[in-house]
């Protein structure tokens, strides 16, 4: 099967973007739905045809516009929209000139940006990342102490299958769309990944270090499971 996009009508008439790919070593065909993107991702092994692939699509259709019908609304960064940042619903603002962004808590949250029409998504993208940078550093920096440990780096990347990751050697990465999200779960995202730099693994070891950086983690990683997906519609 070669790599291409087409636009596939399904039986309810209703069109989504589709993408082929082939992976070696593949036994059988998969597809998921991705939430940025919006659209559909079909894999399997290199020798399947573009017709068999086009016949699990349409088996599965009833699969695949439930889980269309399940993503969020996209949440573009336009002027005067209101985006989940830190975990409430914040009004975005646009002024001229080229002041720091600046954030004003309170009832009504908003978020100010200075840009010009033609440039605020991109200055709102920016400034969401950098705020998820600081506050990636100031949670690990809290959770340094109890583990005796810091993180060789922290990069904040747009990743679309994980929250988070850490390496061998302890840099760790994190969805910058974790800003979004109520403090506490980009708190424990971070207790998550720090507690790799002690057990490269999910053994009951690992969970016991997650549980003494932040013993009430897991109405967190519910919420991210459940309420995930409003992170991923950012900027949409």
């Amino acid at each position: 099967m070669v790599a291409r996009i087409a636009q596939l009508s399904l039986p309810s008439g209703r069109c989504v973007e589709t993408c082929f790919t082939g992976r070696r070593g593949a036994k059988r065909l998969t597809m998921r739905v991705d939430p940025i993107k919006r659209r559909l991702v079909v894999s399997g092994p290199l020798r399947v045809s573009q017709k068999q692939a086009l016949g699990f699509v349409q088996e599965n259709a009833a699969w695949i516009e439930a889980r269309l019908d399940a993503l969020p609304m996209p949440a573009p960064f336009v002027e005067g929209a209101d985006i989940l940042f830190r975990g409430r619903p914040t009004r975005l603002v646009r002024v001229s000139g080229r002041a720091a962004p600046i954030y004003h808590d309170g009832v009504e949250p908003s978020l100010v940006i200075a840009a010009t029409p033609a440039r605020f998504s991109a200055r709102v993208a920016a400034a969401l990342k950098a705020f998820a940078q600081s506050d990636a550093v100031h949670y690990a920096e809290g959770f340094a102490p109890h583990l005796g440990k810091l993180p060789t780096s922290i990069v904040l990347r747009d990743t679309r299958s994980r929250w988070g990751s850490c390496t061998s050697r302890g840099d760790i990465m994190l969805s910058w769309r974790l800003i979004g999200a109520p403090p506490k779960v980009f708190e424990y995202v971070v207790a998550h990944e720090m507690a790799h730099l002690l057990e490269l693994n999910h053994s009951p070891a690992f969970w016991r270090h997650v549980a003494r950086l932040m013993p009430d983690w897991k109405p967190a990683r519910a919420w991210l499971k459940s309420q995930g997906g409003q992170l991923q519609a950012l900027g949409g």
